[in-house]
């Protein structure tokens, strides 16, 4: 397919000796044709992760889809060409277009005498940066632009809809790790960054910043500040704002205008001097540093009343959350035929972690543990909900457990405006001869300790975290928990507490921990599992809440 179509396939730079790299040949080098001196401050990449090279070999263009955003971690730009694995490699969108209009050559043009410097793709001349970078008028991009995937599949779409069209394939979904921030959006998918790039190419609507905007610039910010070192002493306070003011509507606007027409000129050298000069000038003329201490004073003893304010709330709504789940006196008194025991610790002062252990009959004990999505008040609220809701259908005279947790998963997902989700593992032990029927819905694989110390993952198939997919058929799955054995349920406050290096603390650190707690009481192991995650952390803020709860059997 991809040998008989136009296809570009994407290629990411990488540094070299990094996990994502792949030993083997070389990759295939690009295929257009670079004409003209490169900038010489170009992204380089040692070494490139590319396809297979069955789809490599078949593909008509290449090119990179990564490149560093600006200092402040924000995408205004995106690369052109970069030198990677030793190869001038276009940017993905170039290759988009020069693939898709048939050309071969690139030409590079400028950079000499304070030229522009310029990519040349046939008909289209593109502006850049020293870095190969096009600068881009980002703007949303329309609903009607985008198709989904499962509409596609589903023969959804007109069969000729992307008929004389460049069409890009890429994931924006939820839990995608192409996600950057750009000057309209703090969080956007990187397909999309690439399709206005495409688009900009096409249209000649890339961003441009002149030769003459430094000097200009420059020349009216001094302009600026003679003016205010002249005017500023014989004017009135209104008549200092007015003129202060109308000056800045001014040069925003003309700013915004040479925007508007894809030229980037910087108002701030232009304001930022005149205004520190009015400033200094005001602030000789007029001594307010007495009312101003005080309106500070009184600024501060508010924020601090807000902030008492505010802990006490966050304090009771703490006590509230504990007072929801059984304490660790309680747990023991469940059944005589079974221990329990159990740590909540949220990583702020309320958190979103829940167990709860309860008879559903004479003979069966029902416990389970869920982590909300998030932290704070909101997933405090929300599992509030998820642990009430749990229970009170779990108790339900009859009900079998695939059944409850549909019920549990149909009822958390009605009105879920916030778009909330809870991972929770259900478990039913019967007291009498060791039968543990579990359903598990995104949430930690829990772990068996055996009476010698040995420790193993019980590992289970499971589905999706609740509120992710409504009516999902959740398995039950039987296993058997022996006299002896302890199974350990927790939540990711265990697995993905981290160092300072950050490092994770992960599975087989609990794992190693649990080996160590062979014949001591339930309470003890339970306190020495948290105790370790702590000593891992080493002073460090939490990541997330902490539970862990334990079950075993009396002899």
């Amino acid at each position: 397919v991809v040998g008989r179509s136009p296809v570009v396939l994407a290629r990411a730079g990488v540094a070299g000796g990094t996990f994502d790299t792949v030993n083997g040949a070389p990759p295939l080098p690009p295929e257009a044709q670079f004409f003209g001196p490169p900038p010489p401050q170009i992204p380089t990449f040692p070494e490139v992760v590319a396809n297979i090279p069955m789809l490599d070999g078949a593909a008509l263009g290449h090119g990179l889809v990564n490149g560093p955003p600006d200092a402040d971690g924000v995408m205004r730009r995106v690369p052109l060409l970069a030198r990677a694995d030793k190869l001038l490699t276009p940017g993905f969108a170039l290759e988009l277009v020069r693939v898709a209009e048939g050309a071969e050559r690139i030409d590079l043009e400028g950079g000499g005498g304070g030229r522009q410097r310029m990519v040349r793709l046939g008909k289209h001349r593109l502006p850049i940066d020293g870095q190969g970078r096009m600068e881009l008028r980002f703007a949303d991009v329309p609903g009607t632009a985008m198709t989904s995937a499962a509409d596609l599949l589903r023969s959804g779409v007109p069969a000729h809809a992307f008929d004389g069209k460049i069409v890009l394939i890429g994931l924006t979904a939820a839990g995608t790790s192409d996600v950057v921030t750009t000057p309209l959006k703090t969080e956007t998918y990187g397909v999309l960054v690439q399709a206005q790039a495409v688009d900009a190419i096409l249209r000649g609507a890339a961003l441009r910043r002149p030769d003459w905007a430094a000097p200009a610039e420059a020349g009216l910010g001094l302009f600026m500040v003679i003016a205010a070192w002249l005017l500023v002493p014989g004017l009135r306070l209104r008549a200092i704002t007015s003129l202060g003011g109308g000056t800045a509507v001014v040069v925003l606007a003309a700013s915004w205008f040479a925007f508007s027409r894809g030229l980037l000129v910087d108002p701030a050298p232009v304001l930022v001097p005149g205004t520190a000069a009015t400033a200094m000038m005001i602030a000789m003329m007029f001594v307010e540093g007495g009312q101003v201490q005080a309106r500070l004073r009184a600024a501060i003893e508010t924020q601090r009343l807000d902030a008492a304010k505010i802990a006490g709330e966050l304090s009771a709504a703490s006590e509230i959350q504990s007072g929801m789940l059984l304490p660790r006196a309680s747990l023991q008194k469940v059944s005589p035929a079974v221990e329990i025991d159990a740590v909540l610790q949220p990583a702020r002062s309320v958190g979103g972690d829940l167990y709860d252990a309860f008879m559903i009959d004479r003979t069966r004990l029902c416990f389970l543990v869920g982590d909300v999505t998030g932290k704070g008040v909101p997933a405090s609220l929300f599992m509030a909900l998820s642990k009430a809701l749990s229970r009170s259908i779990l108790v339900r005279p009859g009900i079998d457990l695939a059944e409850a947790v549909d019920g549990i998963n149909s009822e958390l997902s009605r009105d879920n405006g916030q778009m909330m989700a809870v991972s929770l593992l259900v478990g039913v032990l019967d007291l009498t001869d060791g039968r543990l029927d579990l359903c598990c819905a995104g949430h930690e694989n829990p772990l068996i300790v055996a009476a010698d110390g040995t420790v193993r993952e019980l590992r289970l198939d499971g589905g999706p975290a609740l509120c992710a997919a409504e009516g999902f058929p959740y398995p039950v799955e039987t296993h058997h928990l022996a006299l002896g054995e302890t199974l350990i349920a927790y939540t990711d406050g265990v697995t993905e507490a981290q160092d300072l290096a950050g490092d994770l603390f992960d599975r087989h650190g609990a794992m190693a921990e649990l080996s160590r707690t062979t014949g001591r009481p339930l309470s003890e192991v339970v306190d020495s599992l948290v105790v370790a995650v702590r000593a891992f952390e080493a002073g460090g803020e939490p990541s997330d809440d902490l539970t862990v709860l334990a079950v075993r059997l009396r002899d």
